[in-house]
């Protein structure tokens, strides 16, 4: 076991660490919002704590109030894009990503330029990622099961219909959008103090599609859906491997499969089974009984 851990401890810090991006992105896709910002939030949160720690702040200080600045920029932020539509607030949020990354190329020593920060000081273990990724999960439950998760189903079918019942549609998705930056530059923050440096291209194109791509995989219904989304595409390419040069080609194949086959995601196709598996419980143990109380009643009447 501690082989295997040791083995595979990369493996398991980067699923701690994708978890609550996924989130992020997942939180905004169920609320209606196509956005990706909380990718440029990443590239935020592991560039501020990395220069902040660079220069003497305590970790956890540093990145608790990165959390926070970032969820009220990103709630400034929001009053200018949540009212755009689909791939509108789409090419607007990657657009912002894009000039994230250039900027911290073009950053000089404050950002290390190109290369990027090196030798930002680890301030995190496997213990406090997993205390990190608990309360966010916890923080997702919640809001699933209250108010706001009722007001984010309303949303996710319909603005109008939202609206309808009461819910405040701009005023909560600029909400979810802040929300949805803090988890953004909490996972950046974390993969700064987990893996001691940060590069331009951490936070470019291709993360925006990783990111994507593990919250269309795990599935956008419920929170759990991010953890095996996230799960999933971490551990994918190890799995994989074994089949040397064709390992991209098998990897597209499995999310080509997915997307297909189970368009609610991995969470959607284990919510049909489930569903499956009772009816067919149903079936096998109900008619007996009714067909035993309808002779009951008959030998009763007669």
């Amino acid at each position: 076991m501690n082989l295997w851990y040791s083995e595979h401890l990369t493996l398991i810090w980067q699923t701690l660490i994708a978890i609550p991006l996924a989130l992020s992105v997942q939180i905004a896709l169920r609320s209606g919002l196509f956005s990706f910002a909380s990718i440029g939030f990443y590239g935020i949160g592991g560039y501020a704590v990395g220069i902040l720690t660079l220069h003497g702040w305590p970790p956890m200080v540093a990145l608790l109030l990165v959390c926070t600045a970032s969820v009220l920029i990103g709630y400034v932020i929001s009053s200018a894009v949540v009212h755009l539509r689909g791939l509108y607030l789409g090419m607007v949020t990657f657009a912002f990503d894009l000039i994230l990354t250039v900027v911290a190329t073009n950053g000089g020593e404050l950002t290390g330029g190109a290369l990027g920060l090196i030798g930002i000081p680890i301030g995190v273990s496997t213990l406090g990622l997993v205390i990190a990724t608990c309360l966010v999960l916890a923080l997702a439950h919640r809001t699933e099961r209250y108010a706001v998760g009722r007001s984010i189903a309303g949303m996710e079918a319909s603005d109008q219909l939202a609206v309808s019942v009461g819910v405040d549609v701009r005023k909560q998705k600029r909400l979810i959008f802040a929300l949805s930056a803090g988890l953004g530059a909490l996972s950046g923050s974390l993969f700064a103090l987990a893996f001691g440096t940060m590069q331009p291209t951490t936070a470019g194109f291709s993360l925006v599609i990783l990111a994507l791509t593990m919250a269309i995989i795990g599935g956008t219904a419920a929170w759990p859906g991010a953890v095996i989304g996230a799960a999933i595409i971490t551990w994918l390419p190890t799995f994989t491997s074994y089949v040397g040069s064709y390992q991209n080609l098998v990897y597209g194949v499995v999310l080509v499969a997915v997307v297909m086959y189970a368009p609610d995601g991995i969470l959607g196709l284990l919510s049909w089974i489930k569903s499956k598996v009772k009816n067919l419980s149903g079936q096998a143990f109900r008619p007996p009984s009714s067909d035993l109380k309808g002779r009951d009643v008959v030998s009763e009447q007669r």
